[in-house]
């Protein structure tokens, strides 16, 4: 009788800890408006133009369209693909992609469109597996639109 008691407290024990451990999951459109609270949280953010996510050749997208200062460019591309790792890390279904349109605030200069393999792009901003410089010739790929 003290065995089976001791058994059945093991397996509880065991249960509430994967219950404990286990992350909670968002569906897509909860991603989606997750991403401008997350921005607003920074005041140095760039602004949010537009936030999608949509299938695409089979994949999972999560798409994002900022406009970007030229002065602060880099740092504006690497926070929203840092800010997209750490929020679509949280979906049901994981992301296959990440795009980032860059709408710079000059006519000077060009609209680009940054693809980001999402689950590298989490390995390399969220969990820190991914070096920079693998990451930048991996992970991304920059094109001008």
């Amino acid at each position: 009788m003290k065995m089976d008691k001791l058994i059945f407290t093991i397996i509880i024990l065991l249960q509430l800890q994967t219950v404990i451990s286990a992350k909670t999951k968002f569906s897509d459109r909860q991603v989606a408006t997750m991403i401008p609270k997350y921005f607003a949280r920074d005041h140095n953010a760039p602004q949010i133009t537009r936030t999608r996510v949509y299938a695409e050749n089979g994949e999972k997208v999560l798409h994002l369209n900022i406009e970007v200062n030229r002065n602060r460019f880099e740092n504006q591309m690497e926070y929203a693909l840092s800010a997209m790792a750490s929020v679509a890390r949280y979906a049901s279904r994981p992301f296959d992609k990440f795009v980032l349109i860059m709408e710079p605030n000059s006519r000077q200069f060009d609209t680009e469109k940054v693809d980001a393999k999402a689950k590298c792009t989490i390995d390399h901003f969220v969990f820190k597996r991914v070096k920079n410089d693998r990451w930048l010739k991996e992970c991304i790929r920059i094109e001008k639109v």
